[in-house]
């Protein structure tokens, strides 16, 4: 990527939206007016709150907030968020939440739009919470508070490289556009990389290490970190079963991975057999012993078209290597299909079934926008997932160079 588009897409808010879509995607009918809305609310719902007796307990202080509404919400991946409970904090900032849920929880303890703690609770929480809502840090004390301690540990590991993130896109504005401008602006993308790539590591480490957790189900089911890794997804459900063998989270945790696993680095592309411009059919098996760039794509997409003539570049240096393009083709139109295949000079292998986004293809490989690629090795089995330009230039290039 160069660093001209870079100064389009760098946003910290792109590779950390979990902490802004709790509060904002997934809140479903909350409005802009959270206070005047809570007032209007009589009794929490049912389906999670059972008697308030021998329950979790959450106390404690916002600090230098007086008379201040905080709102206590459930948190589902599938369903959004749904409305547990509220306080107003007394003249002194102090606040007494108490309930009871049928199992460990994934909760939300918010006190603005955008300001909120994450948690895991259950009926054996008996929480202190010492909040300063100037900067959103907070101190926990009590009993069964494991699960709110796992919470903190991640959201302090964001916060660090979300500030981190957030000097270099203020640093990345401000630059001139100009050759001393573009060279130091390449310098602040590789150390913005990187960063992402630390991010990542840092967190994945932290969730394998809990091993008796929701917090590593969180990772994954609310996409702290992008794209699937099957390691991280499979110690998750573990660590839920080991929590909770009977957790409402662990079915959808368990249907993902097996879903996921069929797409996953390492395991073999599902086979694709359909036709070609000529109207003879071409199975993606048939080009085993090459490496294989399957590539989604049409002749109305314009990315896709802009993207032709770098893929043509890589198709003539490593084609003669063992190099090969599997076009697959979301058109509706052969005659369009076949134009834009010889406007563009595309010498590699097309197959569609001119189905459009009705193609068999489309969920077998979770197609939901084009381009869209997998890399696949002589063996047939997928070694990377969505590699575009550069990215993909370099992934061949190592793998090439090892030849």
């Amino acid at each position: 990527m160069s660093f001209k588009s870079f100064y389009l897409v760098i946003s910290a808010a792109l590779i950390l939206g979990f902490s802004t879509s709790c509060t904002q995607a997934k809140a479903g009918n909350v409005k802009s007016d959270l206070t005047d809305w809570v007032e209007g609310l009589l009794t929490p719902s049912s389906t999670t709150l059972e008697k308030a007796e021998n329950g979790y307990s959450l106390k404690g202080v916002l600090k230098g907030q007086p008379e201040h509404l905080l709102m206590l919400w459930e948190m589902d991946p599938k369903t959004g968020q749904t409305f547990l409970d509220s306080v107003r904090t007394d003249k002194a900032g102090n606040f007494a939440l108490t309930g009871n849920v049928k199992e460990p929880i994934f909760c939300q303890l918010q006190w603005g739009e955008q300001a909120a703690i994450y948690m895991v609770i259950d009926n054996k929480t008996k929480a202190k919470l010492d909040i300063n809502p100037t900067d959103g840090t907070y101190g926990v004390e009590g009993k069964g508070t494991e699960g709110i301690v796992d919470m903190k540990d991640l959201l302090d590991i964001n916060s660090r490289y979300f500030t981190e993130l957030q000097q270099i896109e203020a640093q990345a504005n401000n630059l001139p556009r100009t050759e001393d401008g573009y060279a130091l602006g390449a310098t602040l993308q590789t150390k913005y990389n990187s960063l992402l790539v630390q991010r990542l590591n840092e967190i994945k480490t932290l969730a394998m290490s809990k091993e008796k957790s929701l917090m590593p189900a969180f990772v994954v089911s609310f996409g702290v970190i992008e794209g699937e890794d099957m390691d991280l997804m499979k110690h998750a459900i573990d660590a839920c079963k080991s929590l909770n063998p009977n957790s409402k989270y662990l079915k959808d945790l368990t249907q993902r991975y097996e879903t996921e696993k069929v797409l996953a680095i390492g395991s073999v592309a599902p086979e694709i057999k359909l036709p070609q411009p000529n109207g003879d059919s071409l199975a993606l098996s048939s080009l085993r012993g090459q490496v294989v760039l399957i590539d989604f794509w049409a002749s109305w997409c314009g990315p896709c078209r802009r993207e032709n003539p770098f893929n043509t570049q890589l198709y003539k240096k490593y084609h003669s290597k063992g190099f090969e393009v599997y076009g697959v083709s979301l058109d509706d139109n052969k005659e369009r299909w076949k134009s834009a295949i010889a406007a563009d000079s595309l010498q590699w292998k097309h197959v569609s079934d001119l189905r459009k986004w009705s193609s068999a293809v489309v969920p077998m490989y979770k197609v939901t926008g084009i381009p869209a690629t997998y890399l696949i090795d002589k063996d047939g089995k997928i070694i990377a997932k969505g590699l575009r330009g550069e990215a993909l230039a370099a992934k061949l290039e190592e793998i090439f160079s090892k030849q």
